[in-house]
């Protein structure tokens, strides 16, 4: 891979980790579904549960995205990004540029 794309993609990379960061340090603020008094429906309790369910999972999901990303970064430092991880042929550059933290070539995803 082009020295030059590669260091567009680890900024690429860098800069999605350093917005999730905050993403994930505001998810974090977000408060659990609060004592309720009994004076409030049931429909507001449910609505107040459901709510607080789709934010944990959005933060689920960036908390795996993180995880995705930081290890994009550990494999772009030891020289193997970009590589397939299950038959080791080169990534193709669209697929990278489309989807930095992708493990496998179009082939061993199924898409070709």
């Amino acid at each position: 891979m082009d020295v030059d794309k590669l260091i567009e993609l680890e900024i690429r990379v860098r800069d999605t980790l350093a917005q999730l960061e905050q993403e994930i340090a505001e998810g974090e603020k977000a408060a659990p579904p609060g004592k309720l008094d009994g004076t409030e429906g049931r429909l507001s309790r449910q609505d107040s549960l459901m709510h607080h369910e789709i934010a944990k999972n959005a933060q689920q999901r960036r908390l795996a995205f993180r995880e995705a990303l930081r290890a994009t970064l550990t494999r772009m430092d030891e020289g193997t990004y970009g590589y397939c991880a299950k038959c080791g042929a080169p990534i193709e550059l669209e697929r990278l540029e489309a989807c930095p933290e992708t493990l496998l070539c179009a082939a061993c995803a199924g898409l070709k």
